[in-house]
């Protein structure tokens, strides 16, 4: 159980990184040239390989849960 709060907290923040600083980039609210958006880019960057990572590791924990959640749905047993 401790496992997964902690990996759904690192996935919650992680999106809300790239969320963010996406939103920011995006309608050009970072004031001054590209030495100002670099923070935002990076953090951008790989906050989104964080949240990747996350993913996967997610999937792979639950993977049990989600085959017998497939078998409930298409009737298989």
């Amino acid at each position: 159980m401790k496992k997964n709060f902690t990996l759904d907290t690192i996935l919650f923040v992680s999106a809300l990184i790239c969320f963010v600083t996406g939103i920011l980039m995006d309608f050009h609210a970072i004031p001054g040239g590209k030495e100002m958006r670099r923070p935002f880019k990076l953090a951008h960057t790989y906050s989104g390989y964080v949240m990747a990572v996350g993913v996967i590791l997610h999937l792979v924990w639950h993977v049990e849960w989600i085959k017998n959640s497939a078998r409930k749905i298409f009737g298989r047993t």
